[in-house]
Protein backbone atom coordinates (compact mmCIF):
# COMPACT_ATOMS: atom_id res chain seq x y z
CA UNK A 1 0.00 0.00 0.00
CA UNK A 2 1.20 3.46 -0.86
CA UNK A 3 0.37 7.04 0.17
CA UNK A 4 0.59 10.19 -1.91
CA UNK A 5 -0.04 13.87 -1.11
CA UNK A 6 -0.81 16.12 -4.08
CA UNK A 7 -2.15 19.57 -4.89
CA UNK A 8 -4.15 20.59 -7.96
CA UNK A 9 -6.21 23.47 -9.28
CA UNK A 10 -9.14 21.33 -10.44
CA UNK A 11 -10.17 17.86 -9.36
CA UNK A 12 -12.69 16.30 -11.77
CA UNK A 13 -14.56 13.38 -10.24
CA UNK A 14 -15.95 11.17 -12.97
CA UNK A 15 -14.54 10.63 -16.48
CA UNK A 16 -17.70 10.36 -18.53
CA UNK A 17 -18.35 12.83 -21.36
CA UNK A 18 -19.00 15.73 -18.96
CA UNK A 19 -15.89 14.97 -16.91
CA UNK A 20 -13.67 14.60 -19.98
CA UNK A 21 -14.81 17.94 -21.40
CA UNK A 22 -14.45 19.69 -18.03
CA UNK A 23 -10.93 18.33 -17.56
CA UNK A 24 -9.91 19.36 -21.08
CA UNK A 25 -11.27 22.88 -20.72
CA UNK A 26 -9.48 23.38 -17.41
CA UNK A 27 -6.23 21.90 -18.70
CA UNK A 28 -6.28 24.02 -21.86
CA UNK A 29 -6.60 27.08 -19.62
CA UNK A 30 -3.38 26.07 -17.84
CA UNK A 31 -4.84 24.55 -14.66
CA UNK A 32 -3.27 21.57 -12.93
CA UNK A 33 -5.94 18.90 -13.31
CA UNK A 34 -6.57 15.50 -11.73
CA UNK A 35 -9.25 13.43 -13.49
CA UNK A 36 -10.44 10.42 -11.48
CA UNK A 37 -12.85 7.64 -12.38
CA UNK A 38 -13.71 4.46 -10.49
CA UNK A 39 -13.84 2.29 -13.64
CA UNK A 40 -10.97 0.76 -15.57
CA UNK A 41 -11.59 3.03 -18.60
CA UNK A 42 -12.69 6.59 -19.11
CA UNK A 43 -15.87 7.31 -21.04
CA UNK A 44 -18.68 6.69 -18.57
CA UNK A 45 -22.00 5.78 -20.18
CA UNK A 46 -20.53 6.38 -23.65
CA UNK A 47 -18.77 3.02 -23.30
CA UNK A 48 -22.21 1.47 -23.82
CA UNK A 49 -22.93 3.61 -26.88
CA UNK A 50 -21.78 2.12 -30.19
CA UNK A 51 -19.52 4.40 -32.20
CA UNK A 52 -18.42 6.53 -29.23
CA UNK A 53 -14.94 5.04 -28.81
CA UNK A 54 -13.13 7.28 -31.36
CA UNK A 55 -14.38 10.41 -29.57
CA UNK A 56 -13.33 9.03 -26.18
CA UNK A 57 -9.88 8.14 -27.48
CA UNK A 58 -9.36 11.63 -28.94
CA UNK A 59 -10.17 13.28 -25.62
CA UNK A 60 -7.98 10.84 -23.71
CA UNK A 61 -5.07 11.27 -26.12
CA UNK A 62 -5.11 15.04 -25.67
CA UNK A 63 -5.34 14.78 -21.90
CA UNK A 64 -2.52 12.22 -21.77
CA UNK A 65 -0.28 14.53 -23.80
CA UNK A 66 -0.54 17.37 -21.24
CA UNK A 67 2.03 17.68 -18.46
CA UNK A 68 -0.50 19.43 -16.21
CA UNK A 69 -3.01 16.53 -16.24
CA UNK A 70 -3.10 13.34 -14.17
CA UNK A 71 -5.64 10.71 -15.26
CA UNK A 72 -6.50 8.12 -12.61
CA UNK A 73 -8.64 5.10 -13.45
CA UNK A 74 -9.78 2.42 -10.99
CA UNK A 75 -9.79 5.31 -8.53
CA UNK A 76 -12.64 6.14 -6.16
CA UNK A 77 -12.98 9.52 -4.49
CA UNK A 78 -14.51 8.40 -1.22
CA UNK A 79 -14.71 11.64 0.73
CA UNK A 80 -14.81 15.43 0.51
CA UNK A 81 -13.70 17.22 3.65
CA UNK A 82 -12.99 20.71 5.00
CA UNK A 83 -10.70 23.14 3.18
CA UNK A 84 -10.99 21.44 -0.22
CA UNK A 85 -9.46 18.17 0.96
CA UNK A 86 -10.41 14.93 -0.82
CA UNK A 87 -9.58 11.28 -0.17
CA UNK A 88 -9.08 8.88 -3.07
CA UNK A 89 -8.20 5.20 -3.30
CA UNK A 90 -6.53 3.97 -6.47
CA UNK A 91 -6.67 0.21 -7.09
CA UNK A 92 -3.25 -0.21 -8.68
CA UNK A 93 -2.89 -4.00 -9.00
CA UNK A 94 -5.95 -5.38 -7.20
CA UNK A 95 -7.45 -6.44 -10.53
CA UNK A 96 -4.48 -8.68 -11.33
CA UNK A 97 -4.07 -12.30 -10.18
CA UNK A 98 -1.42 -12.56 -7.43
CA UNK A 99 1.07 -14.28 -9.73
CA UNK A 100 0.84 -11.42 -12.25
CA UNK A 101 1.35 -8.54 -9.81
CA UNK A 102 4.74 -6.89 -10.37
CA UNK A 103 7.14 -6.75 -7.46
CA UNK A 104 7.46 -3.50 -5.51
CA UNK A 105 4.20 -2.13 -6.93
CA UNK A 106 1.43 -1.54 -4.36
CA UNK A 107 -1.98 -3.14 -4.47
CA UNK A 108 -3.63 0.18 -3.65
CA UNK A 109 -2.58 3.81 -3.37
CA UNK A 110 -4.18 6.31 -0.99
CA UNK A 111 -4.21 9.82 -2.47
CA UNK A 112 -4.69 12.84 -0.22
CA UNK A 113 -5.64 15.69 -2.54
CA UNK A 114 -5.94 19.43 -1.93
CA UNK A 115 -7.87 21.01 -4.79
CA UNK A 116 -8.74 24.65 -5.36
CA UNK A 117 -11.92 23.53 -7.07
CA UNK A 118 -13.74 20.24 -7.60
CA UNK A 119 -16.15 19.28 -10.34
CA UNK A 120 -18.58 16.48 -9.54
CA UNK A 121 -19.19 14.73 -12.87
CA UNK A 122 -20.38 11.48 -11.39
CA UNK A 123 -23.22 10.94 -13.86
CA UNK A 124 -26.74 9.70 -13.43
CA UNK A 125 -28.18 6.74 -11.58
CA UNK A 126 -30.83 4.68 -13.35
CA UNK A 127 -33.86 4.19 -11.10
CA UNK A 128 -35.56 0.79 -11.20
CA UNK A 129 -39.30 0.39 -11.50
CA UNK A 130 -40.42 -0.71 -8.06
CA UNK A 131 -42.60 -3.79 -7.84
CA UNK A 132 -42.88 -6.96 -5.79
CA UNK A 133 -39.89 -9.31 -6.21
CA UNK A 134 -38.11 -6.94 -8.57
CA UNK A 135 -34.73 -8.31 -7.44
CA UNK A 136 -35.27 -11.80 -8.83
CA UNK A 137 -32.75 -13.25 -11.33
CA UNK A 138 -33.54 -12.20 -14.87
CA UNK A 139 -34.81 -8.74 -13.89
CA UNK A 140 -32.21 -6.15 -14.87
CA UNK A 141 -31.90 -2.43 -15.44
CA UNK A 142 -32.06 -1.46 -19.11
CA UNK A 143 -28.71 0.30 -18.88
CA UNK A 144 -27.08 -2.85 -17.51
CA UNK A 145 -28.43 -4.86 -20.43
CA UNK A 146 -26.87 -2.40 -22.91
CA UNK A 147 -23.61 -2.47 -20.96
CA UNK A 148 -23.44 -6.27 -21.16
CA UNK A 149 -24.19 -6.11 -24.90
CA UNK A 150 -21.85 -3.33 -26.03
CA UNK A 151 -18.98 -3.64 -23.56
CA UNK A 152 -18.84 -7.42 -23.12
CA UNK A 153 -20.69 -8.88 -26.12
CA UNK A 154 -23.18 -10.70 -23.88
CA UNK A 155 -26.92 -11.04 -24.57
CA UNK A 156 -28.83 -10.73 -21.32
CA UNK A 157 -31.80 -12.67 -22.70
CA UNK A 158 -33.37 -14.23 -25.78
CA UNK A 159 -36.97 -13.04 -25.46
CA UNK A 160 -36.98 -10.08 -23.06
CA UNK A 161 -39.78 -7.75 -22.10
CA UNK A 162 -38.74 -4.10 -21.71
CA UNK A 163 -40.70 -2.08 -19.11
CA UNK A 164 -40.11 1.66 -19.00
CA UNK A 165 -41.54 5.12 -18.36
CA UNK A 166 -39.13 7.09 -20.62
CA UNK A 167 -37.43 7.02 -24.02
CA UNK A 168 -34.03 5.66 -22.99
CA UNK A 169 -35.03 2.04 -22.46
CA UNK A 170 -36.49 1.81 -25.96
CA UNK A 171 -32.93 1.91 -27.32
CA UNK A 172 -32.16 -1.19 -25.26
CA UNK A 173 -34.94 -3.06 -27.06
CA UNK A 174 -33.73 -1.83 -30.45
CA UNK A 175 -30.12 -2.82 -29.71
CA UNK A 176 -31.19 -6.30 -28.59
CA UNK A 177 -33.30 -6.78 -31.72
CA UNK A 178 -30.43 -5.71 -33.98
CA UNK A 179 -28.07 -8.07 -32.09
CA UNK A 180 -30.25 -11.03 -32.97
CA UNK A 181 -32.51 -11.51 -29.98
CA UNK A 182 -36.32 -11.16 -30.14
CA UNK A 183 -37.80 -8.64 -27.69
CA UNK A 184 -41.40 -9.65 -27.00
CA UNK A 185 -42.74 -6.23 -26.09
CA UNK A 186 -42.02 -2.75 -24.85
CA UNK A 187 -44.33 -1.84 -21.98
CA UNK A 188 -44.43 1.94 -21.50
CA UNK A 189 -46.40 3.46 -18.64
CA UNK A 190 -47.00 6.62 -20.68
CA UNK A 191 -50.22 6.96 -22.65
CA UNK A 192 -48.55 8.26 -25.81
CA UNK A 193 -44.88 7.35 -26.34
CA UNK A 194 -43.23 9.23 -29.25
CA UNK A 195 -44.49 8.14 -32.64
CA UNK A 196 -40.97 7.73 -34.03
CA UNK A 197 -40.12 5.18 -31.35
CA UNK A 198 -43.34 3.25 -31.95
CA UNK A 199 -42.69 3.18 -35.68
CA UNK A 200 -39.17 1.81 -35.24
CA UNK A 201 -40.43 -0.82 -32.79
CA UNK A 202 -43.05 -1.97 -35.28
CA UNK A 203 -40.40 -2.14 -38.01
CA UNK A 204 -38.35 -4.46 -35.77
CA UNK A 205 -41.39 -6.57 -34.93
CA UNK A 206 -41.62 -5.49 -31.30
CA UNK A 207 -45.08 -5.16 -29.77
CA UNK A 208 -45.75 -1.87 -27.98
CA UNK A 209 -48.04 -1.75 -24.95
CA UNK A 210 -48.66 1.83 -23.83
Amino acid sequence: YDHRHVYCDVLVIGAGPAGLVAALNAARAGARVILADEHDRVGGHLLSEPGSDPWIQRQLAELSSMDNVTVLTRSTVFGAYHDHFFGLVERVTDHLPPQQRPRFVPRQRFWQIRARQAIMATGMIERPLVFHLNDRPGIMLAGAVRRYLHRHGVLAGRRPVIATNNNSAWQTAFDLAEAGTSPVAIIDTRQAPPAALRQRAETLGIEVLA
